[in-house]
């Protein structure tokens, strides 16, 4: 019994296909010396003076010995680049997505990082993802708040994580480019060239650039480099709130050396922004993300949210005067733009009263008012509301129960 594609290649089987192959070697000018329908035959480009590689690439996964040729084609380019398989997946898969490599440089005395750091770390890179999809879907968000269908899409086909490489802790993000993906395979597959000028800008490159170059001037900033735009020109090249809180989150650990961050552009697209794609952040630098943070905090204005949560704390107040109103602080544990953050807010009279029956009674408090960090934390300062309706419809049930 012939044996499948998915045992000969393992993991990697749904990575090497004819298909993902033909895009990586003409990728890489590859040429097609002959086609014969069911099979190619493909040559490097080579080096003066050195023999060319050919390789027969089958493109008819319905023939017999499709798996075994297939397996051949797969080991002659992995020879002739002198990569294990897992590498060459590696490369053919950047083909039709970008690669995001974040590495994790710090003491590890066997090799591991703390489960909690690991998932902290994945956090994190979804937050800075999160916020360039945003900016790139309206450059003028904030990087925060609701998404819009776009960015949900995205986020949640798009973005897969790949294979842990060795060397210290290195995770792999690949961002798929399936929009124009299935327009360039099919001019190769017919043995066509195309322009890459011709080929539609893709959402997924828009949102990497956008990180790539927001990660780059998070650093120029932080750093007070030469070369580094004010502020508001760092905010209109990308840099966010939410991205800046990610890296120093990331950085929160002790014995970091370095996060290094580093892009792989997948070459079925051209990339129309000379930009770094390596980018080094030392401990020295992520300690310096919190000015940046500060920075940024105080640029954006006071809003008006509606707050719905916990209450997680009271603060009793005294009363002012001849006023009998009871009146105090409380604590309001909320989603606030994609963050769990505690706003104080207060309050005098019924509204505190009923802050103290949804702390009792375990149930959400929905209050408004405008949004202000005072200090290092957030409160609600004026225009504050409480609505009641919920806690209102829970009494009449209960009395109607009663």
């Amino acid at each position: 019994m012939a044996r499948s594609l998915t045992d000969e290649l393992g993991e990697y089987a749904a990575v090497l296909d004819d298909s993902r192959v033909a895009q990586f070697l003409a990728s890489k000018n590859w040429t097609i010396q002959s086609n014969l329908g069911y099979a190619q035959v493909w040559s490097e480009p080579g080096a003066e003076g050195q023999q060319v590689a050919h390789v027969l690439l089958p493109r008819n996964s319905q023939l017999e010995d499709y798996t075994l040729r297939l397996q051949q084609a797969i080991s002659r380019i992995s020879d002739t680049y002198d990569w294990r398989v897992s590498d060459l997946a590696e490369q053919i898969a950047a083909v039709r997505a970008d690669l995001f490599f974040v590495r994790i440089d710090q003491h590890m005395a066997d090799g591991t990082i703390p489960l909690r750091q690991a998932t902290g770390l994945l956090d994190s890179i979804d937050d800075m993802i999160r916020s360039a999809a945003i900016t790139a879907d309206n450059p003028f968000a904030s990087g925060r708040g609701r998404t819009s269908a776009t960015v949900n899409d995205f986020l949640n086909d798009d973005v897969r994580m790949g294979h842990t490489k060795h060397g210290s802790f290195i995770i792999t993000v690949a961002a798929r480019l399936d929009d124009v993906g299935a327009e360039v395979e099919a001019l190769q597959k017919s043995g066509e060239q195309s322009e890459n000028n011709s080929l539609p800008v893709s959402f997924t490159r828009q949102v990497m650039t956008t990180l790539a170059r927001s990660l780059n001037v998070t650093k120029q900033i932080a750093e007070s480099a030469p070369d580094a735009p004010a502020l508001d020109d760092a905010i209109s090249a990308g840099m966010r709130l939410p991205m800046v809180k990610a890296l120093r989150s990331m950085g929160n650990n002790e014995g970091l050396r370095s996060i290094d961050l580093s892009f792989e552009w997948a070459p079925i697209e051209p990339q129309r922004e000379n930009l770094d794609s390596e980018i080094k952040l030392s401990r020295e630098t992520v300690l310096l993300l919190d000015k940046v943070e500060d920075r940024l905090v105080r640029e954006e204005p006071p809003r008006e949210v509606t707050l719905t949560g916990p209450v997680v704390e009271l603060r009793r107040g005294e009363r002012v005067g001849g006023d009998d109103a009871e009146r105090g602080e409380i604590v309001v544990r909320a989603d606030v733009d994609g963050s769990w953050k505690r706003v104080t807010v207060e309050l005098s009279g019924a509204d505190y009263d009923d802050a103290i029956a949804a702390h009792r009674q375990q149930l959400p408090f929905v209050v408004s008012g405008v949004l202000e960090k005072v200090k290092r934390s957030w409160a609600l300062t004026s225009r504050v509301k409480v609505d009641r309706s919920f806690l209102e419809f829970k009494q009449q049930r209960d009395d109607s129960a009663g």
